[in-house]
C-alpha cells in the first residue's frame, strides 16, 4: 500500500499544483476566445456596415420615388441602427476610440436624415415642376394648333384676294388704279399678315421644345437661359397676337401663355415652373453637400472602429502573453515532478515488487502452465492473506475442478459410445420405415392418375352418349314442328304439344347429362332470364302430369298466397332441379300423391330481395336415415336393391345440388316416417321490372328474302328437317350429304349460303368450311357458313369459327334459329332512321308508296319555296312551306322541319343554302329507303303467309 502511494501519490500532487495553474490560464484563454476575438471581429463588422451605409447612400439621393425612398431609407437607417448596437456592444473597452465611433456614428446618422428629408422633399418638388411642366406641354401643344389655324386663316385670306385679282383683271371695266390698289392691299396687308402668323406658329412650337429642356437642366445658369428665351418668345407672341383679327383665339392664345408660366403667371398658392425647377437644382446641391458629410463622417467613424479593435486586439494579445508565462511555469513543475515520481517508482519496483511480488507470480505461473498442460501436481498451499494468495486459492480450485472435469470426460465418451450404437439402430429402422412410405405415396399416385383417367374417360363417355341420342332427337323435335304447322284438329294439337313438351323434356334430361359432364370438368354456363313463377311451375306440371296419371298418382302444385312478382334469375337452371326432383317422386311413390309447394320468404341482404323455397313431398317409401347424404353423390342411389327396383343412373340428385349451390342456394332432403320424402330447395331471385309475353305457339317466320341454301347433312331425318323449315321460311334448299360434295357443288354453282353440319361423314364440317374459304370462286371467302352440330361446347364453337363458319346453331333445330342465323348471315340494306319510323307503322308496302309520293313532291316544293322566298312573296312563301312541312312530318327529318318552320322574309341565302342541303339530304334517305324495301316487299310475297 505504501509503495502504491508513493508511487501515484506524488505525481497526483503535482498534477493537483497543475490544475489550479491551468485554470488560471485556460480562464484567460476563455476570455480572449468569448470576449477579444468576437469584440474585434464585431469592430471589423463596423467598418463593412460603414462602407455599405455609403455604398447605399447615393442611390437614397437619386431615387425619384417615394417608395423607393422610403425603402432604401428604412435599410440605410437599419444599417446605422446595426453600427450602434455593434458599437453598444463594446462598452466596456476602456480608451478614447469607442467615444469618437461613437460620435462619428451620431454624425453619419445627421448625415443620413439630412439626405433623406432633401430627398423627400425633392421628390415632391419634382413631382409639382412635372405636373406644371405637363400642363405648360399641354398649353404649348393647344398654343400650336391656334396658330396652325391662324396661319391657315391667313393663308385661306391671301388665297381670297389673290383670286380676286384675277376677277379684277378679267373685268374690263375695272381700271389700273383698282388693280393695283388691290395688289397694295394683298402685299402691304395680307401677306405681312400671313407672315406674321407664320412667325407666331415657329415661337409657339419653340415654347414645347424650350419646356421638354427644363428635366434636363443641371444648373441655374442653364435653366435662366431657357427661361429668357421663353420669356423673349411669349412677347413676341403676345405681339403678334395684338394683330390676330380673331379675339376668341387670340384672347385663348394669351390664356395658353399664362398658364406656361410667363406673363402674369401663376396661381398665387404655388411658384411657377421655373421657381420650382430653381429649387430642384438647389436641393441636388444641398443634398450632394450631406453626401459629402456622410462620407466625411464614415471615413472618421472607420478610424475610430480600426483604433478600437487595436485597443481591444491590445488587451487580448497581453492576456495572451499571461497565459503563456503560466503555461510554461506549469510545464517546468511538471518535468520535475515527473523526475521525481521516475526515482521513487523505480526504487519501489526494484526493493518491493521484485523482491516479493513477481517471485511468487513466476511460482504460480509455472503451476498455472502444468494446468493446462494435463499436470495436476500437488495441492497448492496459499501464503499470506494478499491478492497473490487468492489467486493461489483460485488456482487450486481449477485445479480441483480439472480433477473432476476428467472423471466427468471418462463417463461422458462412455455414454457416447452407448448413445451412437442406439443411433445407428434407429437409423436403419427410419429408412426401413420410409421406404414402406415411399411405396404407398407411389401406388396412392397411381391409384389418383387411375381414377382421373377413369373420370375423364366417364365424363367423355357421358358427352358422347349425349351427343348421339341428339341427332335423333333432332329429327323427332323437328318432325313434331313440322306437324303442329299441318292444320291438325285441337285434341291432336293438343297431343303434338305434349310430345313436344316430352321430346323438349327429354332434351333437358339429355343436356343434364352434358352439365354434369360440365360441371364435373369446371364449369357451366349462367343464363339469367326474366319469367313468371306460375308460368314456370305450369310448365314443369304440365310435362309430368302425363306420368303421374300413369300411376294414378295426384300431382298438385301449389303457389304462394301472396303474388309473386316477375322474377329474374336462371330458370333453365331451377326448371331442371324441380324436373329432376318431381321425376324422383313420381318414380318411387306407387299411391297417394306428389306436391310442390311454392313458399316465398324473406331473404337476408340486399343482394337478393326474393327468396323462394320449394318444397316436393311424396307418399313413397321414403329415404333411408344413413343414406340422407349419399344420394346426393354423382352415381350414387339408396342402396343396390333401389337402383336394381327402379333404375336410374344416380345424376339427377348430384346435378340438382350444385346448380343449386351455383344459384346461391341450397338443397336437403328430409324423411318423413310413415309419410314419404321432401325435398326442400331454397334459392335467391332478383325482381324483374315485367315478363315478356310468351309465344302460344311458334309464328311462322318472314324471310328477308327468298335464299339458295345448300344444307350439308349427313342424316336422312335432318335432312328432311331442315328442308321443311326452309320451304316454310320461303327458301330454296339443295341437300349435299358429304364435304367433299358440298365443296364441289360450291366450285360450280353459287348460294346465297351454307348450313354445314360439323359432324360429317369423310372430311368433317370444319375441314369442308376450310376447303369453301380456299375456293377461286367470287364470293367463296364471304360466303356466309352457318354450322349446325349437337355439340355447344365452348371449344367446339371457337373452333368453328376458326375455320371460317360465320354463326352456329345447336341441334335440334328449330325454325326461330334458324330463320334468325339466316337474318344474321344474309341482312337486309338497312333503312334510314328517318324512315325507321313509318316503316314500323305502316309495313313494307304503304311506306314504299308514302315514300314515292314524298320523292314526287319535295324538290317542286322546295323550289316554289325558294322562288318565293326570292321574290319576297310572303303569302306563297308561307303557304308553300307549310305544305311541305306537313309532308316532310311523316318522317323523322327535324332539321328540314326546323329549317321550314323559320323561313319567314326577308330570307337570307345563307339559310336558302342550308334548306337546299336539307332537302339534298332527304332525298338521299328517300331513295336509300326505296333500295332497302325492294327485297322486303319481295321476301312478303315469296312467305307462305303470304302465298
Amino acid at each position: 500500500m505504501l509503495a502504491v502511494l508513493l508511487i501515484a501519490g506524488f505525481p497526483a500532487a503535482a498534477g493537483l499544483l497543475g490544475w489550479f495553474e491551468l485554470r488560471d490560464v485556460a480562464r484567460i484563454q476563455s476570455r480572449v476566445v468569448t470576449e477579444a476575438i468576437p469584440a474585434i471581429s464585431e469592430v471589423r463588422g463596423v467598418a463593412e456596415e460603414t462602407s455599405r451605409v455609403v455604398a447605399m447612400a447615393p442611390e437614397l439621393a437619386a431615387v425619384t420615388d417615394e417608395t423607393l425612398r422610403t425603402e432604401r431609407s428604412d435599410f440605410l437607417f437599419s444599417r446605422a441602427d446595426a453600427l450602434r448596437d455593434r458599437l453598444a456592444r463594446q462598452s466596456d473597452v476602456p480608451g478614447e476610440a469607442l467615444p469618437r465611433a461613437m460620435e462619428a456614428e451620431a454624425a453619419l446618422r445627421r448625415a443620413l436624415a439630412a439626405i433623406d428629408g432633401q430627398v423627400r422633399q425633392r421628390i415632391h418638388l419634382i413631382a409639382r415642376r412635372d405636373t406644371q411642366l405637363q400642363a405648360g406641354r399641354t398649353a404649348a401643344a393647344e398654343l400650336t394648333e391656334i396658330a396652325d389655324t391662324l396661319v391657315a386663316n391667313a393663308e385661306t385670306g391671301a388665297a381670297a384676294v389673290i383670286s380676286g385679282l384675277y376677277d379684277l383683271e378679267m373685268d374690263p371695266a375695272s381700271s389700273l388704279d383698282t388693280r393695283l390698289e388691290a395688289l397694295d392691299k394683298l402685299i402691304e396687308v395680307d401677306l405681312f399678315q400671313m407672315g406674321l402668323m407664320f412667325e407666331l406658329r415657329a415661337h409657339a412650337s419653340e415654347i414645347g421644345l424650350l419646356l421638354n429642356r427644363v428635366t434636363g437642366v443641371r444648373s441655374q445658369d442653364e435653366l435662366d437661359t431657357i427661361r429668357q428665351d421663353l420669356d423673349l418668345r411669349a412677347k413676341v407672341i403676345a405681339r403678334r397676337l395684338a394683330s390676330v383679327n380673331d379675339p376668341r383665339r387670340a384672347e385663348r392664345a394669351l390664356v395658353l401663355l399664362r398658364t406656361i408660366g410667363t406673363g402674369v403667371a401663376t396661381p398665387p398658392e404655388s411658384a411657377t415652373l421655373f421657381e420650382t425647377a430653381a429649387t430642384v437644382l438647389v436641393l441636388t446641391d444641398h443634398i450632394a453637400a450631406a453626401e459629402t458629410e456622410l462620407r466625411q463622417a464614415a471615413v472618421t467613424l472607420e478610424l475610430a472602429a480600426a483604433a478600437l479593435a487595436d485597443e481591444i486586439e491590445a488587451r487580448a494579445m497581453s492576456a495572451g502573453q499571461a497565459a503563456e508565462q503560466a503555461i510554461t511555469a506549469t510545464r517546468r513543475l511538471y518535468a520535475f515532478s515527473a523526475l521525481l515520481a521516475l526515482v521513487l517508482s523505480l526504487a519501489v519496483l526494484w526493493l518491493y515488487v521484485r523482491g516479493n511480488l513477481i517471485r511468487r507470480l513466476n511460482v504460480l505461473s509455472a503451476r498455472m502452465t502444468g494446468l493446462a498442460e494435463g499436470d495436476l501436481g500437488p495441492e497448492i498451499q496459499p501464503d499470506g492473506q494478499d491478492e497473490i494468495a487468492r489467486m493461489e486459492s483460485a488456482v487450486e480450485v481449477f485445479r480441483q475442478q480439472a480433477i473432476a472435469n476428467r472423471t466427468f470426460a471418462a463417463e461422458r465418451e462412455r455414454h457416447l459410445t452407448e448413445l451412437h450404437r442406439h443411433r445407428n439402430e434407429l437409423q436403419a429402422l427410419v429408412d426401413e420405415q420410409t421406404e414402406q412410405l415411399r411405396g404407398e405415396v407411389a401406388a396412392h399416385d397411381a391409384a389418383r392418375v387411375r381414377a382421373e383417367a377413369a373420370d375423364r374417360a366417364k365424363s367423355d363417355f357421358l358427352a358422347m352418349m349425349s351427343h348421339e341420342i341428339r341427332t335423333p332427337m333432332n329429327g323427332v323435335l323437328g318432325m313434331l314442328r313440322s306437324l303442329s304447322d299441318e292444320g291438325l284438329s285441337r285434341r291432336q294439337a293438343e297431343r303434338v304439344n305434349v310430345a313436344l313438351a316430352s321430346g323438349n323434356g327429354l332434351m333437358g334430361l339429355l343436356n343434364s347429362i352434358l352439365d354434369y359432364s360440365k360441371l364435373d370438368q369446371g364449369g357451366t354456363s349462367e343464363s339469367s332470364v326474366t319469367f313468371d313463377l306460375a308460368m314456370a311451375l305450369h310448365d314443369i306440371a304440365l310435362l309430368m302430369a302425363p306420368v303421374a296419371e300413369e300411376k294414378g298418382l295426384r300431382l298438385r302444385c301449389i303457389l304462394p298466397d301472396a303474388p309473386v312478382p316477375p322474377l329474374q334469375g336462371d330458370m333453365g337452371k331451377l326448371r331442371q332441379i324441380l324436373f329432376n326432383l318431381l321425376s324422383n317422386a313420381v318414380k318411387f311413390t306407387s299411391e297417394g300423391e306428389v306436391v310442390l309447394h311454392a313458399i316465398l320468404q324473406p331473404c337476408d341482404g340486399p343482394e337478393a330481395p326474393l327468396c323462394l323455397r320449394f318444397r316436393v313431398e311424396d307418399t313413397g317409401k321414403g329415404i333411408a336415415p344413413d343414406a340422407m347424404e349419399r344420394i346426393f353423390a354423382p352415381f350414387q342411389q339408396e342402396d343396390s336393391q333401389t337402383a336394381r327396383t327402379y333404375g336410374g343412373t344416380g345424376l339427377g340428385l348430384s346435378i340438382s345440388r350444385r346448380l343449386a349451390g351455383m344459384m346461391g342456394g341450397a338443397l336437403s332432403a328430409e324423411n318423413r316416417p310413415g309419410m314419404g320424402a321432401a325435398f326442400t330447395l331454397t334459392v335467391p331471385f332478383q325482381r324483374a321490372e315485367a315478363v315478356p309475353e310468351p309465344e302460344l305457339a311458334p309464328a311462322p317466320v318472314a324471310p328477308p328474302r327468298a335464299l339458295k341454301v345448300l344444307v350439308v347433312e349427313d342424316h336422312p331425318v335432318n335432312q328432311e328437317v331442315a328442308r321443311s323449315f326452309l320451304h316454310a321460311l320461303g327458301h330454296i334448299c339443295v341437300l349435299s350429304e358429304t364435304g367433299e360434295d358440298a365443296v364441289a357443288r360450291l366450285a360450280r354453282c353459287d348460294f346465297d349460303a351454307v348450313l354445314m353440319d360439323v359432324n360429317l361423314p369423310g372430311i368433317s364440317g370444319i375441314e369442308a368450311t376450310r376447303l369453301i374459304r380456299a375456293l377461286p370462286t367470287p364470293g367463296a371467302a364471304h360466303l356466309p357458313v352457318i354450322g349446325l352440330s349437337a355439340h355447344v361446347q365452348p371449344e367446339e364453337m371457337e373452333a368453328c369459327r376458326a375455320a371460317g363458319m360465320n354463326d352456329m346453331i345447336a341441334k335440334p333445330l328449330t325454325p326461330e334459329a334458324l330463320a334468325a342465323a339466316l337474318n344474321r348471315a344474309c341482312p337486309l340494306p338497312a333503312v334510314p332512321a328517318s324512315v325507321q319510323a313509318a316503316l314500323t307503322d305502316l309495313g313494307p308496302d304503304q311506306t314504299r308508296a308514302l315514300v314515292a309520293l314524298m320523292l314526287e313532291t319535295l324538290r317542286p316544293g322546295a323550289e316554289a319555296i325558294i322562288a318565293s322566298a326570292r321574290c319576297d312573296d310572303r303569302p306563297a312563301l308561307a303557304r308553300h312551306a307549310h305544305q311541305l312541312k306537313s309532308a316532310v312530318g311523316n318522317f323523322d327529318m327535324p332539321e328540314l322541319v326546323d329549317l321550314l318552320a323559320g323561313l319567314h322574309p326577308p330570307v337570307p341565302e345563307t339559310v336558302l343554302s342550308r334548306f337546299l342541303a336539307a332537302v339534298a339530304r332527304a332525298e338521299q334517305d328517300l331513295q336509300s329507303t326505296l333500295a332497302a324495301l325492294k327485297p322486303r316487299i319481295e321476301a312478303t310475297s315469296l312467305s307462305p303467309a303470304a302465298r
